[in-house]
């Protein structure tokens, strides 16, 4: 049988590290856990200590792991710069995908230590200068990533993972684009629900957090830059929300191309259908080409209705933040996938503990071994040698 961790890992401080994480007040939880507000503040103050069921009713409550509450030492607090609007409708939602991405990568981290393996920094860090600067930057970081001037979502993920840095799909609330982390890896998560070209731009966008404003370390920690996290809602007024459009702009459609596009079709370009075309040349959306265009001076913000015209309702929110076997190796990182694959077949994690750290429910990871079973029989069958048909000598 499995025994429970030891109490005494800076319980008090986590739990209300947690606990606020969750957006619970302590009279919240202790309604939930069903003790009084007081005991609640006893073991946050460290003053007394929780029963082994009692720590599991807390996590559960809270809905974390309790390795999570107790052993994480790898602990991001995932928070909004930007002065957005929050979208009341979603707030509890977008909330608990904050807290999700917190848990996340005290999963990853653990994974790291349970296969030995050392985490691996994200060595580059730049200066956002000016506009102007950007297009020699952006086609450097090309250059360093290795990428086309096109480039694809496929491609940009695979480049940051050679870059050591890991990239996670999820399904999230639709105002929610995405989210970077910068400690001793980097991680970056971006919303599945969206198009592939919207994945694109967001991930660029938080590539450029992680390039310019993450992991400064100041010691004003109210500092612009001072953080090491970043909650992407769209916002065109917060600065730093502004260089991150700008740098995946000019990262995926490098002005000298856009020219070229201006100068080859001209006129047409005002017409929807021919915009529409032209951004997905780009493999980006018609938002983000028209975006563009408006600095470049072709369109005006003004003309944005005309584009853009009527209401649009976002969809629900799935149950489950992955919830096909088919998209698991498309939403969960490749690198933490196969790290977590091969602790799973050495037996140092269960298939419950895969599932706890893809944030998938059960039966989508068992259909998923499965479907990984199904291939490795079929390479054997494939490998194997045909019979000898030949007669035997006498």
């Amino acid at each position: 049988m499995t025994q429970m961790p030891p109490v005494a890992h800076n319980l008090p401080r986590r739990l209300s590290e947690v606990r606020s994480l969750a957006n619970l007040s302590q009279a919240d939880l202790a309604k939930q856990v069903g003790v009084s507000p007081s005991l609640i503040s006893h073991w946050e103050k460290g003053s007394r200590s929780p029963s082994e069921t009692q720590l599991l009713e807390l996590a559960r409550q809270l809905g974390v792991a309790l390795d999570y509450l107790l052993n994480s030492e790898v602990r991001p607090h995932f928070q909004f710069r930007a002065k957005a609007s929050r979208h009341p409708e979603q707030t509890p939602a977008i909330e608990r995908a904050l807290l999700d991405a917190s848990q996340q990568i005290h999963f990853l981290d653990t994974a790291l230590r349970l296969a030995q393996k050392a985490p691996r920094p994200f060595s580059l860090m730049a200066e956002f200068n000016s506009i102007p600067d950007l297009p020699n930057f952006t086609a450097h970081m090309r250059e360093t990533l290795k990428l086309n001037q096109r480039v694809t979502l496929a491609e940009m993920k695979q480049a940051l993972s050679e870059w050591n840095v890991f990239v996670f799909e999820w399904n999230m609330p639709w105002h929610l684009s995405g989210m970077s982390f910068r400690g001793p890896f980097t991680v970056i998560f971006i919303n599945h629900a969206h198009i592939p070209a919207r994945r694109l731009f967001t991930l660029s966008h938080e590539f450029a957090h992680v390039l310019f404003h993450l992991g400064r370390g100041q010691s004003d920690p109210t500092a612009p830059g001072s953080h090491d996290t970043e909650v992407s809602i769209a916002s065109h007024r917060d600065p730093l929300e502004k260089q991150a459009n700008a740098f995946a702009g000019e990262f995926l459609l490098p002005t000298a191309a856009v020219q070229q596009l201006v100068k080859t079709y001209g006129p047409l370009l005002k017409d929807p259908a021919h915009l529409e075309a032209a951004a997905r040349s780009f493999n980006v959306s018609r938002d983000a080409l028209f975006y563009r265009l408006t600095q470049l001076n072709v369109f005006r913000w003004t003309e944005r209705s005309r584009y853009f015209s009527g209401t649009f309702a976002p969809p629900a929110l799935p149950l489950h933040r992955l919830e096909k076997a088919a998209e698991l190796e498309e939403q969960v990182d490749a690198s933490f996938l196969q790290t977590a694959l091969a602790l799973h077949r050495n037996d140092q994690i269960t298939t419950g503990k895969l599932a706890e750290w893809f944030a998938a429910p059960r039966h989508v990871v068992d259909d998923y071994l499965a479907s990984l079973d199904q291939e490795t029989d079929l390479t054997i069958s494939n490998d194997a040698s045909p019979a000898d048909d030949a007669p035997a000598e006498e």
